[in-house]
């Protein structure tokens, strides 16, 4: 199978309170340079005509770019890429910066997959969240997607947010539901570090929300949305049956893919590449016809099964076992299985045929089933 393809966009409208993605604010003139760089990048890191498995175009926030440049990023896309057999091509989309002239920029780029990022529905958790701007743009930018022929689409939301209860929570995802979406990802709040939100929390002007509440939430989350017809397929994301997001599952299961601009990570058979999260070093490189990557590094085989862990239960499905023997040398039971013993006892984590994956209790403490098992790993490796 040929890689997926990641491009990144770090550009915003403001950056949000919450958010610790590379992202910033740029001019026109920024953007236009930024274009130029990705075409270079492309041309050094992409085999020429290379039909990627799947795209996905991230942010920052894609649609910050006007109508004529994403025309421009698609004719850049068209000088290195087959896209001729219509991959899995996603771009996410902030409601508020969507026009139907963009709508029709991307579609012809050849976008058949939005990942709209409306993270609530609520004016008042909208302005938590510094996103004011956002309220009630999320269904018209839905209904310009549609029009311009972008047919899959998926919502975002937040939950466990400071302040949310329960029936907000449900609320907002029957709302979500109520569009017609296929897919919805669902992120619990986390506080990162040297964002404004993580400020308010130290200054005490905010308090997160409580574990047993968030737990309700997630439990709620899976009965809601099994309802609509959505299964949990990841441990936060749920989907029509036939609509997974297939970009992600090359992450979470260690596939291939090639990350394209400043702050883009890729993985190409176990080695990591980084650029700069700095576009104007990253730029400077390119102009210079030399590749701006900061660092490469091959991960060795207890690495990539220790990952594959990390990254795999996150799956209903949960981890292939001949994957992870092929990663990490050796069967799992012969380098997990003490401690994999210890969490079927306590129903957290089950075997099938062919995969090891958590129980759906397993998936609420999903960070301590793994920190287990990569312990008992480390000790046998």
């Amino acid at each position: 199978m040929q890689p997926s393809l990641y491009i990144h966009i770090p550009f915003c409208v403001k950056k949000c309170g919450y958010c610790d993605f590379y992202s910033g604010v740029a001019g026109d003139a920024d953007i236009d340079r930024y274009i130029a760089a990705l075409d270079r990048e492309l041309a050094l890191m992409v085999p020429q005509g290379l039909a990627p498995a799947t795209v996905f175009i991230g942010g920052g926030t894609p649609t910050r770019l006007s109508a004529g440049q994403l025309q421009q990023l698609g004719q850049v896309l068209g000088r290195h890429l087959d896209l001729s057999a219509g991959p899995e091509f996603t771009c996410e989309i902030n409601p508020a910066t969507l026009t139907p002239a963009k709508a029709k920029a991307l579609a012809q780029m050849g976008v058949n997959r939005a990942s709209m990022g409306v993270q609530s529905f609520d004016p008042h958790f909208l302005r938590e969240l510094d996103r004011a701007h956002e309220a009630g743009t999320a269904e018209a930018a839905i209904a310009m997607a549609r029009e311009a022929g972008i047919a899959r689409l998926s919502v975002d939301l937040m939950f466990a947010l400071p302040g949310q209860t329960l029936p907000q929570f449900e609320a907002d995802l029957r709302q979500a539901l109520a569009l017609g979406t296929s897919h919805v990802s669902l992120y619990a709040l986390t506080f990162e570090d040297d964002t404004t939100l993580t400020r308010k929390l130290q200054l005490g002007q905010v308090q997160p929300c409580p574990e047993d509440l968030e737990r309700a939430m997630f439990e709620a989350a899976g009965r809601i949305c099994g309802q609509a017809g959505l299964h949990r397929y990841e441990v936060s994301n749920f989907a029509v049956p036939g609509q997974e997001c297939r970009h992600n599952l090359v992450y979470w299961t260690l596939g291939d893919w090639i990350g394209i601009g400043a702050g883009a990570h890729g993985m190409l058979d176990g080695t990591i590449t980084a650029n700069p999260k700095d576009f104007r070093a990253w730029c400077e490189a390119l102009e210079a016809g030399r590749l701006a990557a900061i660092g490469q590094s091959a991960m060795r085989p207890q690495e990539r099964a220790e990952a594959l862990l990390l990254m795999g239960l996150r799956l209903v499905q949960g981890v292939e076992l001949a994957r992870f023997r092929a990663f990490a040398g050796a069967d799992f039971t012969a380098l997990c299985g003490q401690a994999a013993g210890r969490l079927v006892e306590l129903g957290l984590l089950e075997f099938t045929p062919t995969h090891v994956r958590c129980t759906e209790q397993g998936l609420l403490v999903l960070d301590s089933v793994v920190v287990e098992l990569a312990s008992d790993l480390e000790v046998r490796a």
